[in-house]
């Protein structure tokens, strides 16, 4: 197994959807832990053929579900993904977390240009979808859009900054299937936008984060009328726990300058 950091080169589709809440948690793949910190469902599903990598090529699919509340952060986090090699499957569950599977894909270009792929598990294709980059070509980058993944990985919260950078065009989606029992059904789902994205390189650093941060609310959550409260609920009281923190520490404050006033927004 390659250890990160890991440097991509490749292309790429990506979806950008704001999707029903109800959706995600219905059909996301979502873990616990992701359906307790969901804060909003500004999410994602990406297709990516990676040329090159520290792990060799690989084709990859992905789905992002939207952003959680973590650590007093929002954070990216995927729920459901598939790769091409083992290689990349085990590197990134070891390195980062992410619940990487195996499936197979097929690629084929179009001559007008458009392009379609496949992911199949044994025998059976679950998701089909042919695109049609139009346009000028603009650069993106993470620079403009800085990027943090959390995954879980045992007790763990890791958390991942990749930065990227390449050229993209606004893309056309032509078809479109999805079996859902292998993939979220996106196909009812109005992408805000779907670009492809050329020539992109990336790095994936080793991933920071917090050690133990699983184990201690399932204890928290244990000791909770005797054991009978969910980590939803945990991580509720825990919420509201710190906003009273926060606003009796901005009146205490503002006793002492001799003035009352609310607390700010960011303190929650």
């Amino acid at each position: 197994m390659r250890h990160p950091p890991w440097h991509l080169t490749g292309d790429g589709f990506i979806w950008l959807f704001r999707f029903p809440r109800g959706f995600v948690e219905r059909c996301g793949f979502m873990a616990d832990w992701q359906r307790a910190h969901l804060q909003d469902a500004l999410g994602a599903v990406m297709l990516v053929n990676y040329h090159e990598t520290s792990a060799g090529p690989y084709h990859e699919l992905l789905f992002i579900p939207g952003r959680l509340r973590l650590m007093g952060r929002r954070l990216f986090s995927i729920s459901k993904i598939y790769v091409s090699t083992e290689a990349s499957m085990r590197g990134g569950i070891e390195n980062w977390g992410i619940p990487k599977e195996c499936a197979a894909f097929a690629r084929e270009q179009h001559a007008n240009s458009s392009v379609s792929y496949r992911a199949m598990c044994p025998g059976r294709v679950f998701f089909d979808a042919t695109l049609a980059p139009f346009g000028p070509r603009f650069p993106i980058s993470s620079a403009l859009v800085p990027l943090a993944v959390a995954q879980a990985r045992n007790d763990d919260l890791l958390i991942t900054r990749p930065t990227a950078r390449g050229t993209a065009r606004l893309c056309r989606m032509r078809e479109l299937k999805v079996e859902p029992a292998f993939f979220p059904d996106i196909t009812a789902c109005r992408p805000l936008v779907v670009i492809a994205v050329e020539r992109f390189r990336m790095t994936f650093p080793a991933a920071g984060g917090g050690a133990g941060i699983f184990h201690q609310n399932r204890a928290r959550c244990c000791r909770c009328a005797g054991g009978r409260l969910s980590l939803r609920q945990a991580v509720d009281r825990n919420r509201r726990a710190h906003a009273t923190n926060a606003f009796s520490t901005s009146r205490s404050w503002s006793r002492a300058s001799g003035s009352v006033s609310a607390p700010s927004a960011s303190n929650f």
